[in-house]
């Protein structure tokens, strides 16, 4: 991870924390090669919350800050923060904020893809799904350089934020 990227990342969290107003000094850590924000505060517990939730909380607005910053490159690392020794686990944080797995990537993106040819091939929307946000962003994101179809998810979704997608052909 670059040093760039982390400085970014604890300018970010410095003003993020001070419009909180909460006291706390970061700084970036390398740790057996893997570069984290580290957070020493005497109000650790305000920073960590119940199960985590408010630094787990901090950690995604971060990391989508930086995301926009770098033009929403999907390859910008993920920055873990450490809270007095305290970081969410991985599996939470990465996992329920649109993190998916490289094998998960591959099998959307070969969905995606069989569906548009479907599409092109008979001319009737298909639709695919129910996919979470991270999964459906996979799929518009692998379809949308093919001219001929286009992607739409449904407006409504169930209690887990799961939509339907519609791949139709574009009418030219």
């Amino acid at each position: 991870m670059s040093f760039n990227l982390m400085e970014t990342a604890k300018t970010v969290l410095d003003e993020m924390i001070s419009k909180l107003g909460i006291v706390a000094e970061v700084t970036i850590v390398d740790d057996d090669g893997e570069r984290k924000l580290d957070l020493k505060s005497p109000e650790a517990g305000r920073l960590i919350g119940r199960k985590g939730q408010s630094l787990e909380g901090l950690e995604l607005i971060v990391n989508r800050i930086l995301r926009k910053q770098t033009s929403e490159d999907e390859n910008t690392p993920w920055v873990v923060l450490e809270v007095d020794g305290y970081s969410v686990p991985r599996k939470s944080a990465a996992e329920r904020h649109g993190r998916v797995s490289k094998s998960d990537i591959e099998r959307l993106e070969h969905i995606a893809k069989d569906a548009a040819k479907e599409v092109k091939m008979w001319g009737e929307p298909k639709r695919i799904g129910p996919y979470k946000p991270g999964e459906r962003r996979i799929i518009h994101i692998t379809l949308r350089n093919d001219p001929e179809v286009e992607t739409e998810s449904d407006a409504e979704a169930d209690e887990n934020n799961c939509k339907m997608l519609t791949i139709r052909k574009v009418e030219q």
